[in-house]
């Protein structure tokens, strides 16, 4: 795909009604901000940065979602749960039931189920799995090019929590 076409396939998709992600283009037109409506999150992209602009459907989401592949190999997903991205296991190792695919919003119900957890008497090392997972998630954010320093500073009050509770594993 030419930048171009990647361009008006980001636009037009981005403009359909209840889209979650929208679009502020630069001056020079050759980039623009993506904004998740939800978190305020911002993708910067440049259109020939962009490989492709692919819209796809899933069993999985009623809505279509838009996935952009950039030159180097990163990828992102327009859904309507805003920015999607694949988690990243380098500083975590192997997740069991891991999903291919997450999103802010899934930050947002792992730190409130590991708040609940960690209100729990022996929920540790269940609080502990979701500390992981929101780990794996934040690391494939940054890998896609999102800014995740906010979620960072949360996930740290969690674990200074989780450290002074003590990790209980039996």
């Amino acid at each position: 795909m030419t930048p171009i076409e990647i361009k008006n396939k980001v636009l037009e998709f981005t403009r359909k009604p209840l889209s979650a992600v929208h679009v502020a283009e630069d001056d020079d037109g050759r980039g623009a901000r993506l904004i998740e409506a939800g978190s305020a999150k911002e993708l910067k992209v440049r259109w020939d940065d962009l490989a492709s602009a692919e819209e796809k459907s899933s069993a999985l989401r009623a809505a279509p979602y838009l996935v952009l592949q950039w030159q180097d190999g990163r990828q992102v997903a327009l859904a309507d749960v805003g920015f999607a991205f694949a988690p990243s296991t380098a500083n975590t190792g192997p997740l069991p039931d891991l999903p291919a695919t997450l999103c802010f919003r899934d930050f947002r119900h792992l730190t409130q189920g590991v708040e609940t957890l960690l209100q729990e008497d022996g929920r540790e090392k269940e609080a502990l799995g979701g500390i992981l997972l929101c780990i794996a998630l934040l690391d494939g954010a940054r890998a896609a090019g999102l800014e995740v320093s906010r979620e960072e500073r949360r996930l740290d009050g969690l674990l200074r929590k989780l450290e002074q509770r003590g990790l209980r594993l039996s």
